[in-house]
């Protein structure tokens, strides 16, 4: 049950909302707390698990019902070893059934191909949806609790209910009980934040409708050609880039907007996901900016865990190609997403290498106001070319569909016949949701808002971008109800 379907915005989400707001209201007036809201939401996110994927509901509840276990165990225990060992298990069998379920089939195919015959039977599994996000949620959970962060959940049915939570279930963002867990004992409504998680929604919703699913048939109509080995032109093969990196963002970047939007209006506070990615000026930034979620879970639960960069500048960047071959291997089980990882990792190594690092409270030096402009279009030009480079790997199944696509961006392949008809997947929903998306990209919303709260009236600022949020809303249920694409990219992830 996708977030952009008709049937969860129209049947599955009102009814849920409604129910929940009238018990919260029931709660406050005979101060009987959170439970019924809570076991609402406990019912409304297992019916959602079972309309999204009910073969792959098993394996979810084994996961959160040991995690919650062996959390309880290593709380109540006294013993140093005990509470290591019962760690190392939990994450071990975590980390295991996530790598059961993506790796076991790619590695029996990998062993078979090495020996030259069916040596290993490849097993037929079915990916349970959401597993690499509910994995980590439940590691970051167990991790916590033995590092004293915080207590168990108060009740198992507490801890189901936040693994199940339907708005984080399928895509994230990767939040962690700590974020969420005073939530979970008093959610305070107020119309104000009801108001802004409805606004929230609605504008991921068009992000997703309006512009990333206006530019997916462009960049799938350049990857086909690069699978089959079909050479286009520079500028296509740019379009084709810049394409996808729009859609990877809006759609993503929507679906968690979708996700925060719902929190806020069930009373969580999910926090950000995205923070303008494509405007750093370095590839350190753009992953303090990019899935923050994702990166502080490596960077909390993997990258400090094995030094981080307390022991130097060589084990710290052998630390951090590790961690980033590992983030690319957490996207899918093809080398490709691996080489996606090393190169994210390279890059972070040079810039740590090389980038001088200044003294802390050492003012940057002054530069004239020419040069400054120089460095910094220099550095943002850079990162968006590494950025771009980065998910022509991402994107390409093969090594040979990314030379491809790198040799038409060069020119050095000549056009070849089935490429000559790409511009006429160039329509005018695609160049609108193009230049918008290109523009959208960067941090251009906050700039006007801050500009409209300067120059309005109190209040009218928000009554315009309520109205603005509604009207993109709107526009986007009107392309759902014509039957538009309303899958999002990172539900196979």
């Amino acid at each position: 049950m996708a977030f952009g379907s008709l049937f969860f915005l129209t049947v599955f989400l009102p009814p849920v909302i409604l129910v929940h707001w009238g018990l919260q209201a029931v709660a406050r007036n005979r101060r009987c707390g959170t439970l019924p809201a809570n076991l609402w939401l406990l019912c409304a996110s297992l019916a959602a698990c079972v309309l999204a994927d009910l073969p792959g509901l098993p394996a979810f509840l084994a996961c959160t019902l040991a995690t919650d276990l062996v959390a309880r165990a290593i709380a109540a225990s006294g013993d140093a070893r005990l509470r290591r060992l019962l760690l190392a298990v939990a994450v071990a069998a975590d980390i295991g059934m996530l790598c059961f379920f993506k790796y076991a089939g790619v590695l029996a195919r990998w062993i078979d191909a090495a020996a030259g015959s069916a040596l290993v039977p490849v097993p037929q599994l079915a990916l349970p949806l959401g597993i690499s996000f509910w994995v980590f949620r439940a590691v970051a959970y167990v991790v916590d609790v033995y590092r004293g962060v915080h207590p168990p959940a108060r009740n198992p049915l507490d801890f189901l209910s936040f693994m199940a939570l339907f708005p984080l279930f399928v895509s994230g963002p990767i939040v962690r009980w700590a974020d969420v867990s005073d939530a979970f004992r008093a959610r305070p409504f107020s119309a104000p934040q009801a108001a802004s998680g409805f606004r929230r929604l609605l504008v991921g919703l068009a992000k997703k409708i309006l512009l990333a699913n206006q530019l997916a048939p462009f960049a799938d109509a350049v990857w086909e050609l690069a699978d089959a080995g079909h050479a286009m032109s520079p500028a296509m093969a740019a379009l084709g880039v810049a394409a996808y990196s729009l859609q990877l963002y809006f759609d993503f970047s929507g679906y968690s907007d979708m996700a925060i939007g719902i929190g806020r209006l069930l009373g969580f506070d999910f926090g950000e996901n995205f923070l303008w990615p494509y405007a750093s000026a370095s590839i350190r930034e753009f992953w303090r900016r990019w899935h923050v979620t994702l990166s502080f879970w490596f960077r909390d639960y993997l990258y400090i865990p094995l030094g981080g960069s307390r022991c130097g500048k060589f084990r710290a960047c052998l630390n951090g190609l590790l961690v980033f071959v590992l983030c690319g291997m957490w996207h899918g089980a093809g080398a490709m997403f691996a080489l996606w990882g090393l190169w994210h990792g390279v890059l972070l190594c040079a810039e740590r290498l090389v980038a001088p690092r200044r003294p802390k409270g050492t003012p940057e030096p002054r530069r004239s106001p020419a040069v400054a402009l120089l460095r910094f279009l220099a550095a943002r030009a850079y990162a968006l070319a590494a950025i771009g480079f980065g998910w022509i790997l991402f994107r390409s199944a093969t090594p040979a569909a990314a030379g491809t696509v790198l040799r038409s961006l060069a020119g050095l392949a000549p056009l070849s016949r089935e490429a000559r008809v790409l511009w006429l997947d160039c329509t005018l929903l695609f160049e609108c949701a193009l230049a918008a998306g290109t523009v959208l990209a960067f941090p251009v919303v906050p700039f006007l808002r801050r500009a409209a709260r300067r120059i309005l009236p109190e209040g009218a600022a928000w009554t315009v971008e309520s109205v603005a949020a509604t009207a993109l809303g709107a526009a986007a249920l009107l392309f759902l109800a014509a039957g538009t694409r309303q899958s999002f990219l990172y539900f196979q992830f």
